[in-house]
Formats: structure tokens, sequence, C-alpha cells
């Protein structure tokens, strides 16, 4: 008797991926996911999301990369995208420099609907990680 369980129904889920190297230091991966629901006792769809992916590399050296993520999902009709600039100089020890954005794009957000593109959040951020080698 939950009030926004679908009940039972029938579920697809379709996942495609391609990448491309067009060097050695440099690749792109493309992406697909498809997953629906469609209730058995109303025959209607619960929902149905699609999510588009690109990420891409960039290798610099064995030390140091950059990578860029877009993601859209028509269901939230959301566009979210991080670019990371990470440097690895030895085993143990890692610094990344990134950035994140998330829109809305022709979606309802803040109580009306969106006309077009429309940011959501913004986010800076460094992660710096040791490994400290001695136990305490």
């Amino acid at each position: 008797n939950a009030p926004l369980d679908p009940g039972t129904g029938n579920q697809l889920n379709l996942s495609f991926g391609a990448e491309f190297k067009p060097t050695d230091n440099f690749n792109f991966d493309l992406g697909y996911r498809k997953s629906k629901l469609t209730r058995n006792d109303t025959k209607l769809v619960a929902f149905d999301s699609n999510i588009f992916q690109f990420n891409s590399t960039y290798q610099f050296s064995r030390f140091v990369n950059i990578k860029a993520r877009l993601d859209y999902n028509t269901l939230s009709n959301r566009v979210f995208g991080q670019y990371t600039f990470g440097w690895t100089p030895s085993p143990g020890k890692a610094l990344y420099i990134g950035y994140n954005d998330s829109y809305n794009y022709k979606g309802f957000a803040f109580g009306q609907q969106q006309t077009g593109l429309l940011q959501l959040n913004r986010t800076f951020f460094i992660k710096m990680s040791y490994l400290f080698r001695k136990s305490f």
C-alpha cells in the first residue's frame, strides 16, 4: 500500500558504448543507457530514462592528465559536466583539481518550467592524497 510504489512491471535496461583512441595519449568514450519500467496493472510507463555520456582523457605523461565528462539525463533534463586535472608524481601521492557544473535543460526547476539552460550549481574542488608507509 505504499503510495509511490509502481507495483509489478516489466523493466528494460539497455547499454551501449564505443571508444575511439586516435593516439596513445588521447581517447573518447561515448555511452548510452536506457531504463524503462512499464506497470503490469495499467500498462502505463512508470519511468523512461535515457542517459547520454561523453568521456575524454588526455595523458600528457605517466603522471599528468586531464579528463572531461558530460552526461545528459532525459528523465531529469539535467546536463552534468566534470573537468579534472590530475597529477600523480609517485604511487601513493596524488593531486586533483577539478570543476563540476550542473544545468537543467528545458525542465522543471524552482517551481516553474524553464525555457533553456539553467545553471543549478557549480563546484571547484582540490583533492590531495598521500600514503603514509609507516604504521603507528
